[in-house]
């Protein structure tokens, strides 16, 4: 469409990460391909700016080179926070999303707080500075921060005159450190592309995703079981108790989504005006998913399908009336829903019984057919997240597809529909 307009006669081809363009000259019969390559980042600040230049480019409202020269001015800024910033918002969405996705108490937080502040030190500040430690970050970083949990929870004490009693919760500590690394937008990203029949970048980025699962689950697996091999009173609950915990289920979720959104826009590099939308479609989202799940129990794939579905309508509607980007508003409302539906799944911490499963075949010099089953425990725990994960994003995808047909139904005519 934009070639059209543009009355440029031109083929495009998309794989992640790169973009493949082949100019046509129908006169000679030659073509000329150029080749794009950029490493892949979410900044919704750009993001919606990039969109803007997109729409008033196509409706004739500015040139081909003032559009050049905006884009150039948006390439070179430099982001709108600093790493300073973006590792202390790491640390504090960690800390608000472990209450209303992986039930974490106040006690937890901040233990999730100091997780999330070491993860964002070695994603942003680490990472870009070493090749070879970008490589393996997805695993030292599971490895250590479950590590970490599982050390911290299995702390005990006296509550209430009851003595013996887990003062932290390990499965909370644990999934909420991972959260903002979890592939949910890449998932999502492969889900829609492969169901519009864009088969090559979809492959690409679910076979990408899927791997980059198991890396965390192997991490995970691996943290929990150096841990359980020092200590032999380590901790295997996979829930968290009730004591210490809020007293209303609702005020120990709805006020931290909207916490985490927030934190989710500074993350992302979003404007402040952008704040307010995002956080009313992703506190709906969540409303809806939450709900749904209370009634249907552990279907996490239908009460996605439904919080998708109230997220796209509402940012198809934000964009159709008040012609706003719906792509920027709602994606904080994906990465509410994508933590929940695997913490419901249970799929983040299915590796504690692989751990535990390890710890007793060393110690108690177990037969071949134990540590035959033992293997394929942890197979099967390093496998649980990969495929929950798709589980999860499949369910949005729906919910998502349903949502643009029902708010578009004859799709946009003058330009693209750039929404999920």
């Amino acid at each position: 469409m934009t070639a059209k307009v543009l009355q440029v006669d031109s083929q495009y081809l998309y794989v992640p990460g790169c973009m493949i363009m082949s100019f046509d000259d129908p006169s000679t019969r030659t073509a000329e391909v150029k080749l794009v390559r950029v490493s892949q980042g979410v900044d919704l600040g750009r993001l919606s700016e990039t969109h803007n230049i997109y729409k008033n480019v196509i409706h004739d409202v500015i040139g081909i080179e003032e559009a050049t020269q905006e884009l150039e001015d948006i390439m070179k800024r430099k982001p709108r926070y600093n790493k300073l910033i973006i590792v202390l918002v790491c640390g504090l969405a960690t800390a608000m999303v472990g209450p209303f996705a992986f039930g974490a108490r106040p006690i937890d937080m901040p233990i999730i707080f100091f997780n999330g502040c070491l993860l964002g030190i070695m994603q942003h500040v680490i990472a870009p500075r070493s090749v070879l430690y970008s490589n393996v970050f997805e695993v030292t970083a599971a490895v250590l921060t479950s590590f970490i949990a599982r050390a911290i929870g299995s702390i005990t004490t006296t509550i209430h005159g009851t003595p013996h009693q887990r003062l932290f919760c390990f499965s909370a500590i644990a999934q909420s450190s991972i959260a903002l690394i979890l592939p949910g937008y890449t998932v999502l990203c492969s889900s829609l592309e492969l169901q519009s029949h864009k088969i090559v970048p979809g492959s690409i980025r679910m076979v990408y995703a899927i791997i980059y699962s198991l890396f965390l689950g192997y991490g995970v697996t691996v943290g929990t079981t150096i841990y359980g091999l020092i200590d032999r009173s380590a901790t295997s609950s996979t829930t968290c108790p009730n004591i210490l915990g809020f007293k209303n289920p609702y005020v120990a979720r709805f006020p931290f989504v909207i916490a985490f959104s927030i934190c989710l826009l500074i993350i992302n590099q979003g404007k402040w005006k952008q704040g307010p939308v995002m956080v009313i479609i992703s506190f709906t989202g969540y409303v809806t998913n939450y709900f749904v799940t209370k009634r249907l129990g552990t279907n996490t794939q239908v009460a996605n399908t439904v919080g998708a579905f109230a997220i796209g309508v509402m940012g198809n509607l934000y964009s159709r009336l008040w012609h706003g980007h719906a792509a920027t508003a709602i994606l904080p409302g994906i990465f509410v829903l994508v933590p929940s539906g695997l913490a419901a799944s249970g799929s983040l911490i299915a590796g504690v019984e692989s751990a535990d499963a390890i710890r007793s075949n060393i110690t108690r010099n177990a037969s071949h057919g134990d540590t035959q089953s033992t293997g394929v425990g942890q197979q099967k725990s390093v496998q649980d997240l990969g495929f929950g994960m798709v589980q999860v994003a499949i369910g949005i995808t729906v919910g998502l597809f349903v949502a643009a047909l029902v708010v578009y139904p004859l799709g946009k005519r003058r330009s693209g529909l750039f929404s999920f």
